[in-house]
């Protein structure tokens, strides 16, 4: 895999959300099943010190990913990577900002009651459609269909195209299927996974098929 590495900052934007994907995964663990975890992790010190860590790590990952884009593009380009570069770092940042949350209303003394938990499940499932379907078709709009490439052009009616692209979103959609009419939470634990792996797609085609202006950090 790393042999085929064309673009290492693309590489590294994917790395960044793979990291936050489980990093997000525990999270859901630890509140749904505690049985398996032990109680007490959301809450712990440790926990959030590593975290906290990972975020910074996480975020200059991103940073770095997208700086050259940022610089060596112009016009409806520029543009493109500014919303690339604004919903990569928002991506990368949701622990940091639920830690936020979490200090407002002392969930670290109190844990957080489930419907709050599930409310932001359901904000975390609308921003991961939003970045990762609905910010896609705006940047194809705002360069041209003719600017895709033959990755882009090549999903069209073909099922299985759409599957290699897409797979972890339906993974996604069939996990919380599957938990909605077995009534458990058990699963849940890696919605977060497979949701942060559907946006690192891009990011992995792009670090095989860098050009040479991309290939150094």
């Amino acid at each position: 895999m790393l042999t085929k590495i064309q673009d290492s900052r693309a590489f590294l934007g994917a790395l960044a959300l793979l990291i936050v994907g489980v990093i997000m995964g525990f999270k859901v663990g630890f509140f749904f099943s505690p049985e398996i975890f032990g109680t007490g992790m959301l809450t712990s010190r440790w926990w959030w010190e590593i975290v906290l860590n990972l975020q910074i790590l996480c975020l200059a990952f991103m940073w770095f990913c997208h700086h050259n884009r940022l610089l060596q593009s112009s016009g409806r380009w520029r543009l493109r990577a500014v919303v690339n570069f604004i919903v990569g770092m928002i991506s990368v940042s949701y622990p940091v900002m639920l830690l936020v949350i979490g200090a407002y209303y002392d969930w670290f003394r109190v844990p957080p009651p489930e419907a709050s938990v599930v409310r932001l499940m359901l904000l975390a499932l609308g921003l991961w459609a939003l970045g990762a379907f609905v910010v896609p078709i705006f940047t194809i709009l705002l360069v041209g269909n003719q600017n895709l490439g033959d990755s882009g052009r090549a999903l069209g009616l073909e099922p299985v195209a759409w599957i290699k692209s897409f797979w972890p979103g339906f993974v996604v959609a069939a996990i919380i299927i599957v938990e909605i009419l077995r009534d458990s939470t058990v699963l849940y634990m890696f919605v977060p996974l497979f949701m942060y792996w559907q946006g690192a797609l891009p990011y992995l085609k792009k670090a095989k098929h860098g050009s040479p202006r991309d290939s150094d950090i």
